[in-house]
């Protein structure tokens, strides 16, 4: 399809589908980086002198300060299915990116504590409606054969900018003024502002337009990711509708009652509740945020030397989580996790041991060994929940309550995390090593939960999903004929659409 032809998706918008994938993933990239520039620079900030002794930090303040991006993304889970089912996804990165930008302003003037929080909540704010709706976007636009290495790259591209903030803050630590914390924290509107310059070179979501009766503007847009393949298009098209027609027809009523609705949907909500509590409670919360006491306890009190393990320790986790996206479409998404979920609480159990071993000692392997064991759980963690966190909630949610279902996985996201950054401020200073052997123990629970109710999705159509949670389905082969499914995926006839 000419560009010249088009009635309806800009022309701005490039005709190669290729072109279009580097785009997206280009969106991905730059919407995570937002994510990872946020909390790393808080990790930084937290090490930096002259940012503890500007703002007095005790155990509390830091809680708070820390807290506050939290507590900015509880408000936005109350938004994050209204305003991208309402507006669309596109706009709603558009506001998203605005409020970051504004958020980065008003945290690098701050004079004063309760100036740098409001900071903190508007990034929150930002962070999360661009965290629910680019994925969707992506996830509802891509290829199935890309969907799963796209989403995981998302996530797994928090580690750009939470490299780039360890980097800014390792640079200004030798700064004697405040810009040693005002520089990182103007910096952080940079991702939204790459965001704001690639919005429009990508298209709306075909599902959204489908739901929101725009086929034919969707028909342009599944042209070009399909490459004017007409058949596929024409089929992929049908296949959507007739499934949103069923959606519509099944679940007439609010999406958020729907949640609770049914076997399988009760079972997309303990995926979706277990996913949400674990991101922050596995243990990877403290070396994202308190890295810094975590080295202390260990043995390092230099705050340029912590700095320059923040900054290895991103690069690590990085490499890590691309490799992870990658093998998400090989290895699987649900087998993936099991095997480093296992490796977490192993490693975990560890590094609390030599912890308690050689943090006082001036034992140099040992503290060698118990760094070595905090990379290893990262590395774990990043091979796994990094790139599943994009990835897995939009696959197993139905379009009709998939930003629902998005909304109650972040909002638990960041209730967990707004409570652990109040927790582990004094848990690190209280618990000291035993912390490690706590949250490792219930990390376990996690695993038999995953093991029970956890699917694969791995290569399937995002409207075939639904089959695997034993659910009656429809689908469409692009000839007006809906095939049905019962439980147990066994085709039990087909009928006219």
């Amino acid at each position: 399809m000419a560009s010249s032809d088009r009635q309806h998706v800009s022309r701005l918008v490039p005709r190669s589908s290729s072109t279009l994938t580097v785009l997206l993933i280009v969106v991905a990239v730059v919407n995570s980086a937002t994510l990872g520039f946020d909390s790393s620079m808080m990790n930084g900030l937290n090490i930096l002198p002259q940012y503890k002794d500007y703002f007095h930090l005790n155990a509390s303040t830091r809680g708070l300060l820390t807290a506050g991006s939290w507590l900015g993304g509880v408000i936005a889970t109350f938004f994050m299915q209204w305003v991208p089912d309402r507006f669309g996804r596109k706009p709603t990165i558009l506001i998203a990116a605005c409020i970051g930008v504004v958020a980065a302003i008003i945290q690098g003037a701050a004079q004063n504590t309760g100036m740098f929080v409001i900071g903190r909540i508007l990034s929150g704010i930002a962070g999360q409606l661009s965290g629910g709706a680019a994925p969707t976007l992506i996830g509802e636009t891509i290829k199935p054969r890309y969907r799963g290495t796209i989403l995981g790259i998302f996530f797994s591209c928090y580690y750009v900018g939470s490299l780039i903030a360890s980097a800014v803050n390792y640079r200004t630590v030798d700064i004697a003024t405040t810009w040693a914390w005002r520089i990182p924290s103007i910096l952080q509107c940079v991702p939204s502002l790459l965001s704001l310059a690639c919005l429009p070179f990508v298209p709306e979501s075909p599902r959204w337009l489908v739901a929101n009766g725009k086929p034919e503007h969707a028909r342009e847009v599944l042209a070009i990711v399909y490459e004017n393949n007409v058949s596929e298009t024409t089929e992929v098209l049908e296949e959507i509708k007739t499934t949103l027609k069923y959606e519509e027809e099944q679940y007439p009523a609010n999406p958020w009652k729907e949640l609770i609705t049914g076997t399988p949907n009760l079972r997309r909500l303990v995926i979706i509740v277990s996913f949400g509590l674990l991101i922050e409670t596995l243990g990877n919360f403290v070396i994202s945020f308190y890295l810094g006491t975590m080295l202390t306890q260990a043995g390092i009190t230099n705050p340029t030397t912590q700095l320059q393990i923040n900054v290895i320790l991103n690069c690590w986790c990085f490499v890590v989580a691309v490799v992870g996206s990658f093998l998400l479409d090989v290895v699987g998404r649900r087998k993936q996790t099991l095997w480093c979920m296992v490796g977490m609480i192993a490693t975990f159990y560890i590094a609390g041991g030599l912890t308690k071993s050689f943090g006082e000692s001036t034992n140099t392997s040992g503290i060698y060994a118990t760094i070595a064991f905090i990379f290893l759980f990262q590395g774990f963690y990043s091979a796994s929940i990094t790139p599943m966190t994009t990835a897995y909630p939009p696959e197993i949610m139905p379009y009709h309550t998939r930003n629902a279902g998005i909304a109650v996985f972040r909002f638990l996201d960041c209730s967990t995390g707004m409570m652990y950054s109040f927790l582990m401020s004094y848990a690190m200073d209280n618990l000291g090593w035993k912390f490690f052997m706590v949250n490792a123990s219930y990390d376990i629970i996690f695993l038999v939960v995953m093991y029970y109710f956890w699917i694969e999705t791995k290569g399937i159509p995002l409207e075939e999903i639904a089959v695997k949670f034993g659910s009656e389905t429809m689908s469409d082969g692009g000839d007006g004929n809906a095939t049905f499914v019962d439980k147990g995926g066994v085709d039990i006839g087909v009928k006219q659409a």
